[in-house]
């Protein structure tokens, strides 16, 4: 009977633990999770279907700059989802110093380490004092026997409430037996 009534003990103790929600924290620059943000801005921006500026360049032909009424926000987005790097797995392989800014924000870059093989090299986020994005930057590399491909994104986001504001992406691309393209994607919303 003795045995019966602690174990009754222990499986309320048990149910309780289980029942009790984590309190929810707001975001810092030290836990910011840059692949949330991006989803939940495409997701919302897929939603809105705001009119855009597109601008693009590439080598030896005239700028374009295009309004678009529907974009795919999930694709134009991908490159910043892609600079993600703050995932457990990946921290080993890169350096971070985080520091506040004059205006209360906070900047945390991560800076790949020598011999590291992670597509991205360089990563740097500016949250402001409220935990919202402000920027991020980011250069991605990838090659192989056939390709190069290097990219710098930027993206500006409203620090009042992290919405998405203008990115714009910088890149170089070569494929084997062929010059390379060198390009620049530049979006107001």
């Amino acid at each position: 009977m003795r045995n019966y009534s602690i174990a009754c003990i222990v499986m309320a103790v048990v149910a309780l633990v289980a029942c009790e929600q984590p309190a929810p924290h707001a975001a810092s620059a030290s836990n910011f999770n840059v692949a949330a943000y991006v989803q939940q801005e495409a997701k919302r921006l897929q939603a809105a279907q705001p009119a855009i500026l597109k601008t693009v360049k590439t080598e030896h032909a005239p700028t374009e700059t295009i309004q678009l009424n529907h974009v795919n926000w999930g694709d134009e987005l991908a490159v910043f989802e892609d600079a993600d790097i703050t995932k457990p797995t990946l921290q080993e392989y890169y350096s971070r110093q985080e520091q506040e800014l004059p205006d209360g924000s906070k900047a945390v870059s991560y800076q790949r380490i020598p011999d590291a093989k992670a597509p991205v090299s360089r990563l740097l986020l500016q949250i402001s004092p409220s935990g919202n994005l402000q920027r991020l930057e980011a250069t991605m590399h990838d090659e192989n026997l056939l390709f190069y491909s290097e990219r710098n994104a930027i993206l500006e986001a409203n620090p009042q409430n992290g919405h998405l504001q203008s990115y714009r992406i910088n890149g170089v691309q070569k494929l084997i037996f062929s010059d390379s393209l060198h390009y620049s994607i530049h979006v107001n919303l």
